[in-house]
């Protein structure tokens, strides 16, 4: 969904959009329900200027990468999915689920091709989109396969390759013709990228970027490959910026004269809830095999999508309540009304808070699952 329609309560709120934006100018940033781009500003869209990507508190993806080096045991030594015990490294459990196996010929290991999500479920996958568009789902399969053996295949070298925080030993032949998370599914050479990023070792032997690190950062030493390295992955807000749209900020109202989008939204604004906090991201794989291996959610896998409309669906009930905080602020009537609406945003943002990290535990409790469009 993009950043105007997220953002946009209806046609008629385009001067208020605008009284919105100058609050969350004023305010620092320090509560924020707005999505945010990259470059300049415009009345649908705050973005991100350059030199605060470290910094700037709405910027999610590196929020999402702080999270996720806050907690390593979730991605370097979760549990092995139906034993509960504590994994060694992530080349353990792809060995159990059969994605990477023994080349007894070459005596190391390898990715496998003989797996279902190589084989039949990436060719169903593939004949559905060939249906819709000519071409396609040979594009997609041939994007799939590539990443798929990259990622599996760095962890068949390096059983520390999909860690947290992990620099990986390789080559810049590595990054020469690489399906990298591109909507067309080209072909790109990022051996160039590499080097730049990359730290000389030996030989031709390079310590490559740390993981999971994008290029927008104002830190080269902590720039990185983006969402494809070391397997394609996103970061996933627990509660996402149209459920939080639709039933709070647009939720029913008993009087629209006192609680409407605008007045909720002020309230909001006063508390210090960001959407985009550490808080409520986590990181996570897009495709279904890292999920199954790692025992995390697949996040829209298949590029089929940009949006989850069932997950964000669930939220309705566990947001009834902060919905229903709001407009108990809204509504009451005393001598001084801002003194009640600021007691609103600390207990909205407390609420937040908490929902935050309930939806976070139920997340990891539940293991494997695939986040789907529709």
């Amino acid at each position: 969904m993009s950043a105007k329609k997220v953002n946009d309560p209806d046609n008629r709120h385009i001067d208020e959009r605008k009284f919105l934006i100058e609050l969350h100018k004023k305010s620092g940033g320090k509560p924020c329900f707005w999505k945010h781009e990259y470059g300049t500003s415009s009345d649908e869209c705050i973005a991100i200027p350059k030199g605060e990507y470290d910094t700037h508190a709405c910027h999610y993806r590196a929020n999402g990468i702080k999270r996720a080096e806050s907690e390593p045991e979730v991605y370097n030594t979760r549990r092995i999915p139906g034993t509960g015990e504590a994994r060694s490294d992530n080349r353990e459990v792809a060995m159990k689920l059969g994605f990477i196996v023994m080349d007894t010929a070459r005596r190391k290991y390898t990715f496998s091709r003989e797996t279902h999500e190589y084989t039949t479920l990436a060719e169903d996958i593939a004949a559905r989109k060939n249906k819709s568009e000519a071409g396609k789902g040979t594009r997609f399969l041939d994007a799939y396969r590539g990443r798929y053996g990259k990622s599996l295949g760095w962890l068949a070298k390096d059983r520390h390759a999909w860690d947290v925080k992990h620099r990986m030993t390789l080559d810049p032949q590595d990054f020469k013709q690489v399906y990298g998370a591109t909507k067309n599914n080209a072909l790109t050479d990022y051996d160039d990228a590499f080097r730049e990023l990359a730290t000389p070792i030996v030989d031709k032997a390079q310590l490559a970027p740390i993981n999971f690190h994008i290029p927008q950062s104002d830190n080269p030493a902590m720039q990185g490959l983006g969402k494809w390295f070391p397997y394609e992955h996103d970061h996933h807000h627990m509660i996402p910026a149209s459920a939080f749209q639709e039933f709070v900020l647009n939720g029913p109202s008993t009087d629209p004269s006192i609680m409407n989008y605008m007045s909720r939204a002020r309230i909001v604004m006063q508390g210090t809830w960001n959407i985009h906090n550490p808080d409520n991201m986590i990181l996570l794989p897009n495709e279904v095999y890292p999920g199954r291996i790692l025992d995390l959610a697949a996040h829209i896998p298949w590029q089929m999508g940009a949006d989850h409309k069932p997950y964000s669906r669930e939220l309705e009930s566990a947001l009834e309540p902060v919905l229903k905080l709001i407009d108990a602020g809204l509504k009451q009537t005393p001598e001084t009304p801002h003194d009640a609406e600021e007691t609103a945003a600390a207990d909205f943002s407390q609420a937040m808070k908490r929902i935050c990290d309930k939806q976070r535990a139920k997340f990891l409790k539940k293991g494997f699952f695939v986040l789907e469009p529709r």
